[in-house]
């Protein structure tokens, strides 16, 4: 999130950045939420350094603890869709990964304002504490409300904590390359929807679900605490020592520009990100029952590739995340936007319709080739932020 106006009437030492890394706005004129009478401003951003890119660093483990669950979901819906609760029908099942879909996003509403009013660490800190708890509540949980309260709520408010920090501190420290700085940071996400697949695909044959998820509990408490230690704001808080839970309310008057122009942005954004959550939930159990596996077959090597598939896609939206910032900066966010979305509308019809007017047809290199044009669509994750 960018820093507010308000935070920038803090007076910052900037006197070791060289003039030509200094973005500044100068008598940016306007009264706040909180009343404050218009002052003039001087914001600069360094642009890089050893600071601004530990800052990266910490997005980047906070994003992978966060994003990297998110992106991982297609594990956990073979799982327990095969596993855990074979029993219950697919329409059931599907509001367990919606609800923590939409509980990662729209709990940002309320995230946000608090960063703006407190700085990212004690949110990162609450975001550790409620995911670590969530997952490891998710490898005892063996009925539905069990998996429902433990994945989809608590997971997704903990990473709803993590999300949004992580992607705001890095906006406090770059103006210029804010594209490219948050495109590396947004690689995590990606980096965790490699890992944390293979991962608990090669742990399940050897330790069963319920250590495979308590060891990525583990790996998540190591990736959190880098985040905690590295993600910081430039600014101190808007009021200080004064700062009250009023002033982590949401204010509604930032949608009102006259235009309609942020509430529309804000919501497509939302839609972009439930959307794009869809493919990455079912591919996986797609391809197993397109292999008709049984349930038991899921679980084993059998099902490898459906596990592979989803590193594969996670991998090359690595590429687009970095290639997002990049192109972001050249021609503008909304441009990038357009143009990878289309890609990725491309290659979901380019999936599906093959599939069903040529039922029998052999998916395997039609699987690759829908992961690899997706990443593309990634660019749209980094490029809006």
């Amino acid at each position: 999130m960018a820093p507010r106006s308000e935070h920038s009437s803090s007076l910052i030492d900037v006197s070791h950045i060289p003039d030509n890394e200094k973005e500044t706005f100068a008598d940016e004129r306007g009264s706040s939420r909180y009343g404050e009478t218009p002052v003039d401003t001087k914001v600069t951003y360094p642009e890089g350094g050893r600071d601004a890119w530990l800052v990266v660093l910490g997005a980047w483990c906070g994003l992978t603890a966060s994003l990297g669950i998110y992106n991982t979901a297609g594990v956990f819906e073979v799982v327990v869709s095969k596993a855990i609760l074979p029993e219950e029908s697919p329409s059931t099942l599907g509001w367990i990964f919606s609800t923590y879909a939409f509980v990662n996003w729209a709990f940002g509403v309320q995230v946000g304002p608090t960063f703006d009013a407190m700085g990212p660490r004690a949110l990162i800190i609450a975001g550790t504490v409620c995911t670590l708890i969530g997952i490891f509540s998710l490898s005892v949980s063996t009925e539905y409300y069990q998996i429902l309260l433990s994945f989809s709520i608590l997971t997704g408010i903990g990473s709803s904590l993590l999300l949004t920090p992580s992607m705001g501190c890095v906006a406090y420290w770059f103006m210029k390359r804010r594209g490219l700085a948050s495109g590396i940071a947004f690689i995590g996400g990606g980096f965790g929807g490699v890992l944390f697949p293979l991962m608990i695909q090669s742990l399940l044959l050897r330790v069963g679900w319920g250590w495979s998820i308590r060891i990525l509990g583990l790996v998540l408490l190591v990736l959190c605490s880098i985040s905690v230690a590295f993600c910081r704001s430039r600014v101190p808080p808007r009021k200080g020592a004064a700062t009250t839970w009023r002033d982590t309310l949401p204010d509604p008057r930032i949608f009102m520009d006259g235009t309609g122009a942020m509430a529309a942005t804000t919501a497509g954004v939302l839609l972009t990100d439930l959307a794009y959550f869809i493919p990455i939930t079912y591919a996986p159990s797609y391809y197993i029952d397109r292999q008709r596996l049984s349930h038991e077959e899921a679980l084993t090597g059998s099902a490898t590739f459906a596990y592979q598939l989803l590193a594969i896609l996670n991998a090359a939206s690595c590429v687009g995340r970095y290639v997002a910032g990049d192109l972001a900066d050249r021609f503008g966010r909304y441009n990038t936007m357009v143009v990878s979305l289309f890609l990725c509308t491309v290659s979901v019809l380019c999936f599906w319709l093959p599939d069903i007017l040529v039922p029998n047809l052999d998916n395997y290199a039609l699987l690759v080739s829908f992961a690899k044009l997706k990443n593309m669509g990634d660019i749209t994750q980094a490029a809006s932020r």
